[in-house]
């Protein structure tokens, strides 16, 4: 059988995006498929010890002309020596760059995974409307657009114009095995520098406006008059030193935890009472399902894809966005009733390990794969 091969191609990316590339690329079929990872600096040096091959290239978050056309070049090579059949690129940045390089080396196959709407990104208006055209002409040239939910996917084709035959939605998918370690709360505790005999209501999220943490703060505060109940918030971000003063400023800043980036998580969730999501947008969260398949039952904003994998009042609770009331209100039913809440995480856990694993995303992705390759006369 023919092995065709695959070029990864990802901007600088931390968190869902890159947990979601490497899963693509740690159960790949090998049989069928030879891929390679296109990346940043850093990260190609990080994933040197890799199975799979890494090819450095400087390819920047922003956009930046020059640089741009210098990656492109660049990727023009990788593309022809290389002999690639499918270029799969990851975010907006990956897929413009990319998408342009894949015409002019006249790669057969291209596809793109938009992990979030431009729409919602810290960006001005005419880089957003800059995105949106690009992404309207490029379209042309690709054959499949994955979204990682449903919701991202509609919203792509009524704002951007897309073609929707070309729009597929392959939902996000975790390695649930690194969930199912025994851990002590105790220990989780003491590593926090939390009491063993206090209630824990934590979340994981990047410290950028768009998570919502500062409406997580205020429900925290409200839930501090009422509850032993301390919290914790995990990542990091632009606006960590402002989120830490407002903690200070509700008063609660000797109940509030700002862990910082780990790379301990699956330790760190099942001491959780309560994960919550307080995000004003989203894809498809990769924190929620880890969450889930801890065993935690989870507080979330109803945006995006969330209600897509939280079914309210059956693996957790949904509130509106920038409502901190209805995030104390939803929080405090379960930290009042651990039974509600310990059936929740279990219902939880089981559909996670059902429909949200990353073989079965990543299988989803290869049928694809060989859809395209079929269409084409390759196989």
């Amino acid at each position: 059988m023919n092995r065709f091969r695959i070029l990864h191609l990802i901007r600088p990316a931390a968190g869902g995006m890159k947990n979601h590339l490497l899963s693509l690329l740690r159960h790949c079929d090998r049989e069928m498929f030879d891929p390679i990872l296109a990346c940043p600096g850093y990260m190609a040096r990080d994933l040197a010890s890799s199975d799979f091959r890494v090819i450095e290239l400087p390819i920047r978050g922003e956009l930046s002309p020059l640089s741009d056309l210098r990656v492109v070049r660049q990727l023009i090579s990788i593309l022809k020596d290389e002999r690639i059949t499918i270029l799969h690129a990851h975010s907006s940045k990956a897929g413009l760059v990319g998408r342009v390089a894949a015409k002019l080396a006249g790669t057969p196959l291209v596809l793109l995974t938009a992990h979030n709407s431009i729409f919602y990104e810290e960006w001005p208006f005419w880089k957003k409307s800059l995105f949106a055209f690009a992404e309207r002409l490029l379209n042309g040239y690709t054959d499949r657009l994955i979204t990682v939910s449903e919701a991202l996917r509609n919203e792509l084709i009524k704002r951007e114009r897309l073609d929707q035959d070309k729009v597929v939605t392959i939902q996000n998918g975790i390695e649930t095995e690194v969930f199912e370690t025994q851990v002590r709360r105790c220990f989780t505790l003491r590593n926090l520098d939390l009491p063993l005999s206090e209630q824990v209501v934590g979340m994981v999220a990047r410290l950028a406006s768009q998570k919502g943490v500062t409406y997580f703060l205020k429900a925290a505060a409200m839930l501090a008059m009422d509850y032993k109940v301390n919290f914790v918030i995990i990542g990091d971000g632009p606006l960590h030193r402002q989120l830490e003063e407002e903690a200070l400023s509700l008063g609660i800043k000797d109940r509030v935890v700002f862990a910082g980036e780990r790379h301990d998580i699956p330790y760190l969730l099942p001491a959780f009472d309560v994960f919550v999501l307080s995000s004003l947008t989203e894809g498809l969260p990769l924190t929620i399902l880890e969450a889930l398949a801890a065993g935690c039952p989870v507080v979330a904003t109803r945006v995006g894809g969330i209600p897509e994998i939280i079914r309210d009042n059956v693996n957790g609770l949904l509130v509106e966005p920038a409502d901190p009331a209805g995030l104390a209100i939803a929080v405090a039913s379960l930290l009042s009733d651990p039974k509600k809440a310990a059936d929740m995480g279990q219902a939880g856990k089981a559909l996670v390990k059902e429909k949200f694993t990353a073989v079965v995303m990543v299988r989803k992705v290869e049928d694809e794969y060989r859809n395209l390759l079929s269409n084409r006369g390759f196989i």
